[in-house]
């Protein structure tokens, strides 16, 4: 299921008197071979069960939750994946895992609502892309999708016209008419090989990391809009083995976003003034997006604030709690905040961006949002 069909089932679950268990773990090993992840539920999973009155409805719920999450992680859970989100609803016969390409922080919470925010915030690495790692004997193509190596194809060459005694007695220069017309047609057969392994998906990048002078021809034969969409992969060599070369594309691809991100922090608070077109900080963010006003939204990774929520007409208030909710009158509760907005605006078809501990934006709140029009303009409820 496509990352963004699945958040708008997660958003849009229905309401009522239910907890779901949003749970969020680092799958990789630590330098002794456990597996943190395990030591992280042992302790956290009883915190969680006493916080529930004991032999209540909710407390049942959660042991069949919790009974289910163990189960699949006993026997389910594929041990190549990197990061793992789970969402699980006893009373709604809800149970989603979700493969994490970029490991996540363990984080276990239980709500009205599924915790959203880690996910979302990495729903740029779940972006189709392709990889090439080339040198003179072969090539490694990959097309990745939703985190994870869908395809992959091997090239192998032999060069036929040499010997381990040399040239075979040829001059120089024919012997290098002769090279660069092998890394030509290798280079061909790549780009072919590449075209049909991407056809059956759009890609957003094409990843590559080759030996120089294949990587030259590569360059040349590419068409106009794979070379818009190339992106060199310095930090890795073409002999490294796949799982370097793969863990190198998604690092690119979060340094795109972080970077993409940072860049709309900076106009957002360039902009951010009382009649201005952009919004900083918490307070009137959330109003425009009270008022759907919002077209782009940024937030950093750090950004955390606690406020209410109406369940009824899904209204977020900051500061204390009201004694009604000010849009329906119904009645309201606490709520982080951070995961309503991020609920809310998705739903919306928000554009949203995330920063990593980006200075300008924390000292303006942590959040800002770019309006689809000036705030002069704004409809005042």
């Amino acid at each position: 299921m496509p990352l963004d069909e699945l958040l708008q089932r997660l958003i849009h679950v229905t309401p009522g008197q239910k907890t779901f268990l949003s749970v969020y773990l680092d799958l990789r090993p630590d330098q002794s071979g456990k597996k943190r992840h395990t030591i992280f539920l042992k302790n956290r999973l009883p915190e969680l069960t006493n916080l529930l009155p004991a032999h209540s409805t909710e407390r049942s719920l959660l042991a069949k939750d919790i009974k289910r999450l163990q189960k699949y992680l006993e026997e389910d859970l594929d041990p190549a994946w990197k990061g793992l989100a789970l969402f699980t609803c006893a009373s709604d016969d809800l149970f989603v895992p979700v493969s994490m390409p970029w490991p996540p922080e363990n984080a276990l919470d239980l709500a009205p609502h599924p915790y959203l925010f880690s996910l979302i915030r990495h729903a740029d690495l779940y972006q189709t892309h392709a990889v090439v790692a080339a040198c003179s004997r072969n090539a490694r193509l990959f097309l990745v999708r939703l985190g994870r190596p869908e395809k992959q194809l091997t090239l192998s060459w032999e060069d036929k016209h040499t010997t381990r005694f040399g040239r075979m007695g040829w001059s120089l220069p024919r012997f290098q008419r002769h090279q660069q017309e092998h890394i030509k047609q290798r280079a061909k057969e790549m780009l072919e090989n590449l075209e049909k392994l991407i056809n059956s998906g759009k890609t957003e990048y094409l990843f590559a990391v080759a030996e120089e002078g294949i990587e030259a021809e590569f360059k040349k034969q590419l068409s106009t809009v794979l070379k818009k969409k190339l992106i060199p992969l310095p930090s890795v060599e073409p002999h490294d083995p796949d799982h370097k070369i793969l863990s190198a594309s998604i690092a690119a691809l979060q340094t795109i976003s972080r970077q993409k991100a940072e860049a709309l922090a900076r106009q957002i608070l360039e902009e951010a003034e009382p009649l201005g077109q952009a919004t900083a900080g918490p307070e009137p963010t959330l109003s425009a997006l009270q008022d759907h006003q919002i077209e782009r939204m940024v937030l950093d990774a750090r950004f955390k604030a606690t406020g209410w929520r109406c369940p009824k007409c899904s209204s977020l208030g900051s500061g204390g709690l009201p004694s009604a909710c000010p849009y329906c009158q119904g009645e309201i509760g606490s709520a982080d905040l951070r995961e309503g907005i991020i609920a809310k605006a998705k739903s919306q078809g928000v554009e949203l961006f995330f920063t990593e501990n980006f200075s300008p934006l924390m000292q303006a709140g942590g959040i800002g949002a770019l309006l689809k029009y000036k705030a002069s303009k704004r409809i005042k409820r």
